[in-house]
């Protein structure tokens, strides 16, 4: 996020579960921080970054055994026996074997996101012919996370618009389906399709590099905004790619038309601040 590195693409089975990601075997620099959604929880997983001195923030999964000073908890009790608190902190420690001392951030969960909440429950209930338990329908009124990240460093608010971050690699993703069309093709040939996937994983590719050449010391840049302004350099890109003009000159050209275009940031919304300006709006900083 800070620098714009991108690690991978990595090749896998489609359908494969997110626990059994090949960028689970890419080390993570120690005091990095580490967030990730509940596919990816795992106490072993935690415990080896722990050990490691690599920070981690994540949802907590239910029916993980936890441990409050000592004592087995049933986290969502605690969390009730509070009444009408809306957030609230504790030191956890998970797994049987007290494998992962971490810290739990709670916050109660606005109307809409409940009922949205329920409403997947009920559609992923009906499509799998079981029923919706009580304590699902608890456990939706509540956004629970864990971290192993000290309280010097991190806050319950930070916590919460760290956790948005996660969603800006997603938006990776869709940016390069959306404008990308990396996962579509026109042919059934798998030489084809597979010539197809790796020119449009270039493109997307040098996209990124232009972005980290123009506007990624702008944290309110726009990705889809500029993939626009890209698309619109395309025939200056080929004649520096066909030598009619040199390569330099046409990159030149290319990134300058995109620092002078208007759009390629996210204007301010009141009711709804982006990511960028949450992070900024914390005390420290937290771009």
């Amino acid at each position: 996020m800070v620098q714009g590195t991108l690690h991978g693409p990595l090749l896998q089975d489609g359908r494969s579960h997110e626990s059994k990601s090949l960028l689970q075997q890419i080390p993570v620099v120690k005091g990095a921080l580490w967030i990730a959604d509940l596919g990816y929880f795992a106490l072993v997983r935690l415990a080896q970054l722990s050990k490691a001195g690599v920070y981690f923030l994540m949802p907590l999964k239910d029916g993980v055994v936890t441990w409050v000073e000592g004592k087995r908890v049933d986290v969502l009790s605690v969390l009730q026996a509070q009444g009408q608190q809306g957030d609230q902190e504790y030191e956890l420690i998970l797994g049987a074997g007290k494998q992962v001392p971490c810290r739990l951030f709670a916050r109660r969960a606005t109307e809409a996101q409940v009922k949205r909440r329920h409403a997947q429950q009920d559609a992923y209930a009906h499509k799998h012919a079981t029923q919706v338990t009580q304590r699902q329908r608890e456990w939706a009124c509540w956004i629970l996370l864990i971290s192993n990240v000290p309280a010097s460093l991190l806050t319950l608010s930070e916590a919460f618009v760290l956790l948005r971050v996660r969603w800006q690699i997603e938006l990776v993703w869709k940016l390069w389906k959306m404008q990308g069309q990396v996962d579509e093709w026109q042919t059934k040939n798998e030489g084809r399709i597979l010539c197809e996937v790796y020119a449009k994983l270039l493109a997307v590719l040098l996209q990124h590099w232009l972005m980290l050449l123009t506007c990624w010391d702008d944290p309110h840049r726009s990705s889809i905004g500029i993939s626009e302004m890209v698309r619109d350099q395309v025939v200056v890109l080929a004649h520096g790619f066909c030598r009619r003009l040199s390569l330099t000159q046409a990159l030149g050209l290319v990134c300058e038309a995109i620092r002078q275009a208007a759009g390629r940031s996210i204007a301010g919304r009141a009711a709804r601040p982006s990511a960028s300006r949450l992070l900024l709006a914390c005390d420290d900083g937290l771009t």
